[in-house]
């Protein structure tokens, strides 16, 4: 660990109690930093570099290329024109309001030759350690803690104590003061490696010093960095992979500042419960990384990180190994004591579990369940029947100890079960992944079966919320619709299903429930906004491409894929831009002179003069039963034509008659035009 280079640099340190591990780089480390940093303006540079650092008991900033005195900077202030300002030589109230407000006689302000009078002045710069302490106090604002706390008898809130304050430039401390605390020089280092209080020589040289002096890793990303290497090295001696387990080695990273990775085993008794579950014991309840081999099968060989490097680690291994032990035990316990119920009657005791008060209880959601996944069966040739039997069981395994205990397993417990209650392979397969797609760019369903039972289970979740009023607004969307609506757009995409006969299908389920009469609309444009999103941010359509595609009524997910491919070809050619502008032109007139166009009108081929004739020709070429590609390729030939009868044709002539026929030729052209999409929204 390095010290910085560069003699000018700026510390601040917060010494605190031990903070809490999740979110800490985001909502801790790089909200005061980032603020800090942003209220530097004139001290730092384009090349400044601002390195933040976040541990358990510290959080702060180190700024390099740092000035402490701001540069002056020069203001130009725009006054009253010349002759509003003077009148027969004399200043008007409009002037003097304007001298005023700057602080100066109107006699100082500059005439310049553009006609306005100026206010010049020059702005001194600040020194650093006259801002320092309003900076600090600014960004300490800009943290957000859901809970925060007192200690002593100050009134101050954070979300644990702070104990000391470090605010240097180079090596002078600078007089401010934040939470109570004075800036100092001098800090503490790891609760148990070092013990006599570290005085920092120089702001630069923060980071290394607290590294060898105080047995800290300050930096997150040099302590993961640390951690992760420590971890690969330990599992390639052991001949074994981690078990990756999302966020558990950014949460384990921000509960240590030494780092030390050690192995532990536990009984291979163990090894008989379900892996998903010890992995996932061992990771939510100690923070432990399970090792597999390399076909993926769960070792009773561990690894967990330490908080410091110990004479006897044996005895901290021993600890750690009689902690897991109890946790397996538990599991153990909870895996055993379920399969002694058959899987069918955990469903009947959901009667009594209310799914909600205007849903009822999660009986009968299952039974809606049932309902949806017959009507689903035939599209995707699965038998009605399998489908019914499948979709009583699929909640079953929320009524057991193992998943009322962790309920990430539901699901992968409910295949458990079903195979232990002497279900088939391809019904236990279908509990299990009735949940996919669980998050972004997970993978879908493996089996009809399977597939049959996720549309149901999401579609049931979609319009039965929905249709209670509980529509998601902004981030809030505690029964994840969104997550539901974008697993719904992928599996459609995949399978190329008709969305509205679904919903329709899901609604009828619902009878005596009192839904929403809109919910079907609702639900289905809530749907097309996913889509749109999936296409936009995963498949990287263009916006303008997408809302013109998706501004058609019905979506059909048979071939949208591939109208989204044909626009996007379509819509890059410049070529096409002019015809983009005439469709648009042609709304706007449409939209303007709707009154003329009514049902009486007939378009009469006998009023066209020959620019008309022309167009109507081209018009007629244009086979919207082709394909989408073809028919972009026919409307691209009347890009001329258009030209053309623009160029030359009143299309709101005196004569009524032949105003009205005009106009009912382009709500024709416009008709071919938006057979697909709506053009209009690529110009």
């Amino acid at each position: 660990m390095s010290a910085l280079t560069n003699e000018n640099s700026l510390l601040i340190e917060f010494l605190s109690e031990e903070l809490p591990p999740i979110n800490l780089v985001d909502n801790i480390g790089c909200a005061f930093s980032q603020a800090v940093y942003a209220q530097l303006n004139g001290f730092v540079s384009a090349t400044s570099q601002l390195r933040t650092f976040i541990a358990p008991r510290r959080f702060g900033c180190v700024i390099e290329g740092i000035s402490f005195e701001q540069a002056s900077q020069q203001m130009l202030r725009k006054g009253p024109a010349l002759a509003t300002g003077l009148k027969d030589g004399q200043a008007t109230p409009a002037l003097l309001g304007f001298a005023k407000s700057c602080g100066c006689e109107w006699q100082d302000l500059q005439q310049r030759d553009d006609g306005y009078f100026y206010f010049a002045a020059t702005i001194q710069g600040k020194s650093l350690d006259s801002v320092i302490e309003n900076v600090i106090n600014t960004a300490l604002k800009k943290i957000h803690i859901a809970k925060a706390m007192r200690w002593g008898n100050s009134d101050y809130q954070f979300v644990r104590p702070v104990h000391n304050l470090i605010v240097m430039f180079n090596q002078q401390v600078l007089n401010c003061s934040a939470m109570g605390l004075t800036a100092n020089d001098t800090t503490l280092g790891h609760r148990f490696m070092s013990h006599a209080p570290i005085k920092i020589a120089h702001a630069a040289d923060y980071l290394s010093q607290i590294y060898t002096e105080g047995k800290v890793v300050a930096e997150f990303n040099a302590r993961r960095d640390v951690i992760e290497q420590q971890l690969n090295a330990r599992a390639a001696d052991l001949g074994l992979q981690i078990s990756v387990m999302p966020g558990l080695l950014d949460e384990v990273c921000a509960l240590v500042e030494w780092p030390e990775v050690l192995v532990g085993e536990f009984d291979e008794k163990f090894l008989a419960v379900p892996q998903e579950c010890l992995i996932l014991s061992m990771a939510k309840n100690q923070k432990y990384f399970a090792l597999v081999d390399a076909a993926g099968k769960l070792s009773n060989k561990f690894l967990f990180v330490a908080n410091l490097i110990s004479k006897n680690s044996q005895v901290i291994i021993e600890g750690n190994q009689k902690v897991l032990t109890a946790r397996l035990a538990d599991a153990e316990f909870f895996y055993e004591f379920d399969k002694r119920t058959p899987l069918k009657d955990f469903t009947t005791k959901m009667a009594s579990v209310v799914y909600h008060n205007k849903l009822g209880s999660q009986l009968e959601r299952v039974q809606r369940l049932q309902q949806i996944a017959q009507a689903i069966a035939p599209l995707l040739d699965v038998d009605a029947n399998l489908a019914f039997t499948s979709a009583y069981l699929l909640k079953a395994d929320l009524a057991s100890e193992m998943v009322g205990e962790f309920p990430e397993l539901q699901g992968t417990m409910g295949k458990y079960y079903a195979l232990a209650s002497g279900e088939t392979a391809e019904i236990a397969n279908a509990i299990e992944q009735h949940y996919y797609p669980r998050f972004s760019g997970d993978e879908l369903p493996n089996s009809a079966l399977a597939t049959v039972m996720s549309l149901a289970d999401k579609l049931e979740s979609l319009v039965g919320i929905w249709g209670i009023g509980l529509i998601p607004t902004g981030d809030k969307d505690p029964y994840a619709l969104r997550r539901a609506a974008l697993g719904i757009v992928r599996i459609l995409l995949e399978y190329k299903l008709d969305l509205e006969q679904l919903l329709v299908a899901s609604f009828s389920a619902f009878m005596g429930k009192n839904l929403a009469p809109d919910t079907v609309c609702g639900v289905y444009e809530f749907i097309k906004q996913r889509l749109a999103n999936y296409f936009i941010s995963v498949e990287n359509y263009s916006a303008k491409v997408v809302n013109a595609v998706l501004m058609q009524d019905k979506i059909d997910f048979a071939q949208v894929v591939n109208v989204c491919q044909a626009f996007s070809l379509w819509a890059s050619a410049d070529a096409n831009q002019a015809l983009f502008e005439a469709n648009k032109r042609i709304e706007n007139i449409l939209k303007k002179n709707s009154a003329e166009l009514d049902a009486s009108v007939v378009l009469s081929s006998n009023l066209f003069n020959a620019y008309e004739i022309e167009l109507f020709a081209a018009v007629n070429k244009i086979n919207p039963a082709s394909s989408v590609q073809v028919y972009l390729e026919q409307l691209s030939e009347l890009a001329d034509p258009l030209t053309k009868f623009f160029a030359n044709v009143m299309v709101m002539d005196e004569d009524l008659v032949v105003r009205k026929n005009r106009l009912k030729l382009l709500a024709e052209i416009y008709a071919k035009f938006n057979i697909y999409g709506k053009i209009s929204e690529l110009a």
